[in-house]
């Protein structure tokens, strides 16, 4: 199995360790009586709505504060959830007291709109999900491309309802029209290696490998490239985090390429998939990681042209949070391979 896999979990954990909501599109005020309401009352009805969902959450390990403003990057910003504070360490959520939030004139519900929108990052450990619904409304309360004040308001009981549920399971959402943004009868390719992506990671055993990403000058074909002298004492490897995949429950998802080498010596290659999810519990959500796909027990080497490595997950879940696809050298291993038309495609089961 891989080494040094741990890596890659500690990076995948800062990535939704912070999270933040801005506040472009704050809406028309509804002026109320109580300007700056105790917090305590939003994090009591969101213990309440996680308990008619069945579950019996214990909140004391997290703050909830205001402050008098929110700026990151020159930016301002309403809500901050914290998984991890940086001074406290401790599960966060800021909400900002400054005059541009507005938070004193809002109403009741659009302020449990942000609150329970910061839960979602700081409790539930839940990334940004901008997926769509098929009538264009936001599939999730995790969205930050709308005015996140009003994904639901007063007396929308019923889309209330939906966007809770999905919040505190992701699944919820499949009972929607979602919109895909394509179709994947005509189109099955999810995810390509392209060029001009640079969100890639590796990790080359303190030099041992030489990685690298390009096109192939005679074929136009993108490639993902390791290399090494046969030195690696772990493995070598090219990874991509995908976060929130928009992919249909119980689809088939595929992990494909075409590898290419010349004369590999020694174990060879192989490619990767790890699924991660996160898991409630009482004291707050954990990430876990639920598949791992791997070729590492069968690597290939020797002279190869085009030869096809696959993995396939047969029965994908919307609870997925993120899913990393790996090119793999294992340790020993002298020589370079090419990973071509490296890619994610998706079968709908329905």
């Amino acid at each position: 199995m891989m080494k040094n896999h741990f890596r890659i979990l500690s990076f995948a954990f800062v990535i939704i360790t912070i999270f933040s909501c801005d506040t472009d599109d704050n809406p028309e005020p509804n002026p109320i009586q109580d300007d700056f309401p105790d917090l305590q009352l939003f994090l009591d009805r969101f213990a309440e709505e996680a308990s008619f969902r069945g579950f019996d959450l214990n909140l004391s390990g997290l703050d909830a504060v205001y402050v008098d403003e929110i700026n990151r990057n020159d930016a301002p910003y309403c809500g901050y959830g914290y998984i991890i504070h940086p001074q406290t360490g401790r599960r966060t959520v800021e909400i900002s007291r400054a005059p541009n939030c507005n938070w004193a004139a809002l109403s009741d519900i659009q302020r449990e709109n942000l609150f329970f929108h910061e839960m979602g990052h700081a409790f539930l450990n839940l990334p940004h999900d901008n997926a769509l619904k098929c009538d264009g409304r936001p599939l999730s309360l995790m969205t930050d491309e709308f005015n996140i004040f009003e994904i639901y308001r007063a007396g929308e009981e019923e889309l209330r309802t939906y966007y809770l549920d999905e919040l505190f399971d992701r699944v919820a959402a499949s009972e929607q029209c979602i919109d895909f943004g394509q179709d994947f009868d005509q189109d099955p390719a999810f995810f390509k290696n392209e060029l001009e992506d640079g969100f890639w990671n590796f990790s080359n055993d303190n030099g041992n490998y030489q990685v690298s990403r390009g096109v192939h000058e005679d074929s136009g074909v993108p490639y993902l490239g390791i290399s090494s002298e046969g030195d690696g004492q772990n493995t070598g490897y090219i990874y991509k985090e995908i976060l929130v995949p928009n992919i249909p429950e119980g689809a088939s998802v595929t992990l494909r390429t075409k590898i290419n080498a010349e004369n590999l010596q020694g174990p060879g290659v192989a490619i990767a998939l790890r699924i991660y999810e996160t898991e409630i519990g009482n004291t707050g959500a954990n990430l876990v990681e639920t598949a791992t796909l791997t070729t590492e027990n069968d690597p290939i080497g020797g002279t190869l042209e085009d030869h096809v490595l696959e993995l396939t997950l047969s029965n994908f879940t919307r609870r997925t949070i993120f899913m990393i696809p790996f090119a793999v050298m294992m340790p020993g291993t002298e020589g370079k391979a090419y990973f071509d038309d490296f890619e994610i495609v998706v079968e709908d089961a329905s």
